[in-house]
Order: structure tokens, then sequence, then C-alpha cells
């Protein structure tokens, strides 16, 4: 069972106002000395229309975060995710964490990694049945 989190996704913009990054910012991810792997994207997670997911490990553990575009007032911003991560394959995690080391408090840990796409899940499914 997956531990669902709670966060905000971010849209860069390059000076031309394409998508030039996206970030999500997540809260609730445990301190540890772990990376995120394993990240996979799903364009509509239950069905037509529903929300997109991003899904990962850490630490032994599988966390998975949505973004419902159709209550947002810029339904497009999902669409210009999509595409992003269908071109690049990459995604950037971000959040805060207590720096145990030193006395500075929060400090914000930020991770590149590979992701998958998939249209839905009965896509990723198919595709991983025919890896296995």
């Amino acid at each position: 069972m997956a531990i669902v989190l709670d966060g905000t996704v971010a849209i860069q913009r390059d000076q031309s106002g394409d998508v030039a990054n996206v970030i999500w910012f997540l809260y609730g991810l445990p301190a540890s000395g772990g990376a995120p792997n394993n990240a996979v994207f799903l364009n509509e997670s239950f069905g037509k229309a529903s929300p997109q997911m991003v899904s990962f490990e850490l630490d032994g553990e599988e966390y998975v975060v949505y973004a419902d575009w159709q209550s947002s007032a810029d339904v497009h911003q999902g669409h210009e995710i999509k595409a992003f991560y269908k071109t690049y394959g990459y995604i950037l995690i971000s959040c805060l964490r207590d720096d145990i080391a030193s006395d500075e408090g929060l400090i914000r840990r930020e991770w590149i990694t590979p992701v998958k796409y998939y249209e839905d899940y009965v896509t990723m499914v198919s595709e991983l049945a025919k890896v296995g």
C-alpha cells in the first residue's frame, strides 16, 4: 500500500513561456539518507479525466501524490506536464528536511530521477506484463 503525500507542483518556464522544468514540492517525506527511485507518472490515474499521479520508492516504501487538474483554474497545465514527462523523462522532487548535522533548521532537499511515463494504469500494467 502506498503512502499518499500532500504537495504542490510548480511549473518553471523559460523566456518564451515554454515549460523548462516541473517541480513536485512534497510534504511528509521521512528524513533519510536515501533518494527517490522507480518513479512513475500516470497521466490518468483512475481512468478518463482522473487526476495525474506520481509515485516513487524511497527507503523501501512507496509514495504517491496526485494532481487533479479538473478542479484547477488552469486545466491546460496538466497537458503541459504530460508533454514534459513524455519528452524529457525525468522528475524533480523537492522537500524540506530537518538538518540534523547542523543547527540550520529546515533545509531544502532535491532529487532528479528518471520517470517512466504511462498514459493510464491499464497501459502501465500492460507494459510491465510485456517486460516480465
